[in-house]
């Protein structure tokens, strides 16, 4: 698995790859931007500058991760692996959409995480 972390830091953030320093709650919102496209996995301990600063992979930030995923609605299943201080979270292709969270819902456009409007929710 450290191989393939590796190998997703050298590719860089994309549209189905986002890096995260720390668990913030930002969290959730791309959570369900990869949700609603085509999946995508979070890579939580390294940079926007594809360097590694690893993070501690405890209880109490698993729990944190998971509090943050289920507030998303409809509930989503992730897959939530420790890597040597990296914490990568992989989201599937969501079957349930529009996949929302308290501050709204969001749609993986690029490498970024876009706001959909009311006309982009109800056209999902």
């Amino acid at each position: 698995m450290l191989n393939e972390i590796e190998t997703l830091i050298q590719m860089g953030e994309g549209y189905h790859l986002e890096f995260k320093e720390s668990v913030d709650k930002s969290l959730v919102k791309e959570v369900c931007a990869f949700a609603n496209a085509d999946g995508g996995t979070l890579l939580i301990g390294v940079t926007d500058k594809q360097q590694l600063k690893p993070i501690q992979c405890d209880n109490r930030i698993l729990s944190q991760v998971q509090d943050s995923i289920r507030q998303i609605d409809p509930k989503i299943k992730v897959s939530i692996t420790p890597v040597d201080g990296v914490l990568a979270i992989k989201v599937p292709r969501g079957v349930d959409k529009p996949y929302g969270c308290a501050d709204g819902f969001f749609l993986r456009v690029g490498a970024n995480s876009q706001k959909l409007t009311r006309t982009e929710i109800v056209a999902m």
